[in-house]
């Protein structure tokens, strides 16, 4: 079980990036839900986010994917929010580092708006036995005519996760990001499960922190969850 579970690209976090690659040839299906709310008041503003991902590895440490996201909140119909593309790189085998590196780009568009989205990142890890910690470094940038500047965002996402057994790890991990208004930052626990070696499954609930800057209140969301499946083809 442990070879098989080995080759996807199972997942520990659902907002940290680990250090992991499809191999070569291998396809993968991946279904992301995310639900958030900006209050815990009955009458809160909420949000639902659903990714369709196709995942294929072009070596053993290049990969590349494709996802459309669709979106629905209180104030908007569901609806086609964006196109993305995404690609990651392995610079060595896990372990020959004394810190595992990957590095990630992608690009998106957004449906019915001049504005399209850069997003590099540089994705660390380490395994300590059977704890591993991850932390991923985020910078993005807007571009088009409807983006009134373009400004640099930086994020950030860690996590560190516990393997009970090879089929399930039990984790915490925390993200967030700055820009101009302030700084938005939230934490929960991960549960990842793996019932199969061709399946998998990742689910986080986090909790927000939002900073104030000044006299604008910089309100962050109060609950964010997100379930991820993935399924080898």
């Amino acid at each position: 079980m442990v070879p098989e579970l080995a080759r996807a690209d199972r997942k520990s976090f659902s907002y940290t990036y680990e250090y992991a690659t499809l191999p070569e040839g291998q396809t993968e299906l991946e279904i992301w839900h995310t639900e958030a709310r900006e209050t815990w008041k009955s009458n809160t503003a909420e949000a639902f986010e659903e990714k369709l991902e196709i995942e294929h590895g072009i070596t053993d440490h290049w990969d590349m994917s494709m996802y459309t996201v669709l979106a629905e909140s209180t104030d908007e119909a569901f609806h086609l929010d964006a196109v993305r593309f995404e690609s990651r790189y392995r610079f060595a085998d896990r372990g020959e580092l004394p810190v595992d590196c990957v590095g990630y780009l992608e690009v998106a568009k957004d449906f019915g708006t001049s504005l399209y989205e850069i997003e590099g990142k540089g994705i660390f890890a380490r395994d300590f036995d059977k704890v591993t910690v991850a932390g991923n470094v985020i910078g993005e940038v807007k571009l088009g005519n409807n983006v009134a500047t373009t400004e640099l965002e930086i994020g950030w996402a860690a996590g560190a996760t516990y393997e009970v057994t090879p089929k399930v790890r039990l984790g915490v991990e925390t993200w967030g990001g700055h820009e101009e208004a302030g700084t938005r930052w939230a934490v929960g626990p991960a549960l990842s499960l793996a019932p199969s070696g061709k399946f998998w499954l990742v689910a986080t609930a986090g909790f927000g922190v939002a900073a104030t800057y000044g006299t604008d209140d910089f309100a962050g969301d109060a609950f964010s969850g997100r379930i991820i499946m993935g399924l080898e083809m």
